[in-house]
């Protein structure tokens, strides 16, 4: 009988699957799981050279798999000498004294890159025109992002250097703010911005190692041994994902990377040729598919609803992109066999893209692909069956629910009977759909436990409001936990080989320093690896 290199054993072990963990372990030889039970069950694979190790209380489960990352751009905006993070400043004059402090420090940077603004905690809720950021910062570009990476600001400065003024036009799946005169007000929405971000981030290759590197060895902290990787990446780099593949031949990114690429490159480009350019044998990146945006989201009104913002009742938002563009694509990708995933917030969006799978399920029949529609943020109760009968899987970040509650911006935008259909995590797992969580990193962190606290919880982090944000919604700790392993595997077509401790997948394992089910909402955000497996190779340990 072959032994185990090396068994972890637990007073809480939970395999991915269902409720609660139970005493044992989990024995790996080479890169796969060959045992998962108690004590009786691993005995037999314990040999005179198996590195047996006891973990006491500690929780002992998959390794986590975060299913929504730009994990380039947000490699670059986790770099403190890259940018300077807004994420806290409750007022204008509170964000832009930080960012002219940045600025004083870093006298050498082309851009001053602001990011994580969360204008709605001021007390006027809007992003800042480039007038108001010329009154702090005239004679050095300063481009700001709003934290969810949809809305931006730019000073003159910026917007003279990307040759940008009053002619010219918006763009595909963009828009310029303008006065009634029509000059720039330096605001712009989705991909709009796109000149800037491009220029922006665009470090050179050591530089944007440097950063890939340090953010796989967060990830590995936090228990993280896969991602999926969405477009866009919102950098310039001519192809991040070559980067990553050069690095992790070298054995400097010990990460598993899932690769959803641009939906529309199937206009100029064959799929052959697409695979072609996202192939990298020999590495642990692998293209999956594709991704795609519907729409923006409800603070800011660029989510597509289909009844008028509460707080704008002048529109209900429009699409980022042209639907009839969107849905041949989606048809396209369908007709090849690939998986298709779907940036949609509003509820008009969710509707419309659940008809557009529909279609391409009527047209070609259940081809077994994988798709998923990213974010569901409001999803009306006739909607919710669609996902499981469609073979749609919804991916949830709730902690981008906790960046609307403190302000109840959510409620203000959509009104009281959406705000109720918001995030509806509970509804989603009861309606049978295959919920998958991940961060949308770097639009918040890359912290799992982030994302686990607000399924669970629904509250708070200073826990000041107990009762919770529609408790209805809460789901279960071990449902979670499920989602962000089994759930994210299964979503991005790698459950036969991921996602739970079972016998004969690969050894993706992670040993967290609270036991999940039984620590404080508190503890939990406090939660860490000690041990981080990836492939039976040890990636971390604390």
């Amino acid at each position: 009988m072959i032994k185990a290199d090396l068994v972890i054993k637990s007073k809480a072990v939970f395999t991915g699957l269902g409720d609660a963990p139970f005493e044992g372990g989990v024995a790996i030889a080479g890169d796969k799981i060959i045992a998962c039970g108690d004590e009786l069950h691993l005995e037999p694979f314990i040999g005179p050279d198996t590195d047996v190790r006891d973990y006491g209380d500690k929780l002992v489960m998959p390794g986590l798999i975060d299913s929504h990352t730009h994990l380039a751009q947000g490699s670059m905006t986790t770099d403190p000498d890259f940018c300077v993070n807004l994420i806290d400043c409750t007022s204008f004059e509170m964000c832009m004294e930080r960012v002219k402090a940045f600025a004083d420090a870093h006298p050498d940077n082309e851009w001053i890159l602001g990011v994580s603004v969360i204008q709605f905690q001021w007390d006027v809720p809007e992003m800042p025109t480039a007038k108001m950021i010329d009154e702090y910062i005239s004679d050095r570009p300063v481009f700001l992002q709003q934290v969810d990476l949809h809305t931006s600001s730019a000073n003159t400065c910026a917007l003279k250097k990307i040759g940008i003024d009053r002619n010219t036009p918006d763009p595909d799946g963009g828009r310029f703010l303008r006065y009634e005169d029509g000059e720039l007000t330096g605001v712009m929405s989705n991909m709009a911005s796109a000149p800037f971000t491009e220029t922006i981030y665009n470090p050179p290759i050591d530089r944007a190692k440097e950063s890939f590197s340090k953010t796989v060895h967060m990830a590995n902290s936090y228990g993280i041994t896969s991602v999926g990787a969405v477009n866009p990446t919102f950098v310039s780099l001519d192809n991040p994902y070559a980067v990553f593949a050069d690095m992790n031949r070298a054995g400097e990114f010990p990460l598993r990377v899932f690769m959803y690429t641009d939906l529309f490159d199937l206009e100029t480009m064959s799929i052959d040729q697409i695979k072609k350019t996202y192939d990298f044998p020999g590495t642990t990146i692998e293209w999956n598919g594709f991704k795609e945006f519907t729409d923006g989201v409800c603070s800011d009104h660029t989510a597509w609803m289909l009844e008028p913002y509460a707080n704008a009742p002048e529109t209900c938002g429009e699409p980022a992109v042209d639907p009839e563009r969107l849905r041949k694509n989606i048809l396209k990708a369908c007709e090849l066999g690939y998986p298709v995933r779907i940036h949609a917030i509003g509820d008009r969006s969710v509707r419309t893209i659940l008809d557009f799978f529909q279609e391409a399920r009527e047209k070609y029949g259940d081809k077994g692909l994988r798709h998923s529609m990213e974010h569901n943020e409001t999803v009306q109760p006739e909607d919710l069956p669609r996902y499981a009968e469609l073979g749609v899987s919804p991916a949830m970040q709730p902690w981008h629910m906790l960046l609307d509650m403190a302000d109840l911006a959510k409620d203000a935008a959509v009104g009281p009977r959406s705000a109720a259909l918001s995030w509806p995590l509970h509804s989603l797992i009861a309606s049978g759909a295959n919920v998958h969580l991940g961060s949308d990193f770097p639009v918040v962190g890359l912290d799992p436990m982030e994302e686990v606290y607000g399924a669970v919880y629904r509250m708070l982090e200073d826990g000041s409001n107990p009762e919770g944000w529609f408790p209805q919604e809460r789901i279960s700790m071990g449902q979670a936990l499920r989602a962000y392993t089994y759930g994210s595997a299964y979503a991005m077509g790698v459950d036969d080989r991921l996602g739970t401790l079972a016998a004969g997948k690969q050894a993706d394992i992670c040993v967290l320093d609270h036991n999940l089910f039984e620590c404080s909402p508190a503890d939990v955000l406090k939660t860490r690896s000690v041990l981080t497996v990836l492939g039976g190779n040890i990636v971390y340990e604390a």
